[in-house]
């Protein structure tokens, strides 16, 4: 029992320390991509729930994540509807938001309402002259990201180039689902759960309380035998 008591007991107090801490060793913003603990903790992969590609280039929205090619865009984004490429790079569309991405893949900038990108996109295109083109509910959108201006478009429908959705191919997929994969487990939540016995489910924590109550008795039963020495 002491031998048991004292493993656990170096567990919890290694454990502990670890989580005290946390902040400063950022274990919050370090993360497993381990497929083991992956499964063990039930967590899934999500599919890539659209793509669009441009000039030999490719963005793909998985969950809220974003990335250009392999590379995560930093923020959080709940739909895209697709990307062109400008002068500077490319120019990445959600329903209310442009994204704006080197050609290295570098985030630019991300254009909101402040600046008056119009809400409700549902497609992106070019004309012929290279203009960016913003379809908001049937009506056609002259977006100028120099001078940030957004005016009605004179052209029809059909003279704009829409980008379209499409399949990413078998490589970049699984690269980018590993890539996610690697986000959603962190050291913090693990250590956690191994200093409260969760790690192990229902049974880890009814362990842990056992400990707890042989913790109590290996205490008690200490302080009874200090208090009534034997005779000698």
């Amino acid at each position: 029992m002491g031998v048991v008591s004292a493993l656990f007991v170096i567990l919890l107090s290694f454990s502990g320390l670890l989580l005290h801490y946390s902040p400063s060793l950022s274990l919050d913003n370090r993360f497993l991509s381990s497929a083991v603990l992956l499964r063990w903790y039930a967590i899934e992969v999500p599919e890539i729930s659209s793509s669009y590609s441009s000039n030999s280039q490719r963005v793909s929205l998985i969950a809220e994540r974003l990335y250009f090619n392999e590379i995560r865009v930093p923020g959080s984004f709940n739909k895209l509807i697709g990307m062109v490429d400008t002068e500077f790079g490319y120019a990445i569309a959600t329903e209310n938001q442009l994204v704006l991405i080197s050609e290295q893949g570098e985030l630019i900038e991300i254009l909101g309402s402040l600046v008056g990108v119009p809400s409700g996109i549902t497609r992106i295109g070019s004309d012929l002259a290279g203009e960016l083109i913003l379809d908001r509910s049937a009506e056609l959108i002259v977006a100028d990201l120099d001078a940030l201006t957004w005016s009605a478009s004179p052209h029809v429908d059909t003279a704009v180039q829409w980008n379209e959705n499409s399949q990413p191919g078998a490589q970049l997929v699984a690269s980018i689902r590993n890539d996610y994969a690697s986000s959603l487990l962190s050291w913090e939540r693990l250590i956690l759960d191994i200093h409260s016995g969760r790690l192990l489910g229902n049974l880890g924590v009814i362990l842990v309380d056992l400990m707890a109550i042989l913790f109590i008795l290996m205490a008690a039963t200490g302080i009874w035998m200090w208090s009534h020495p034997r005779p000698k």
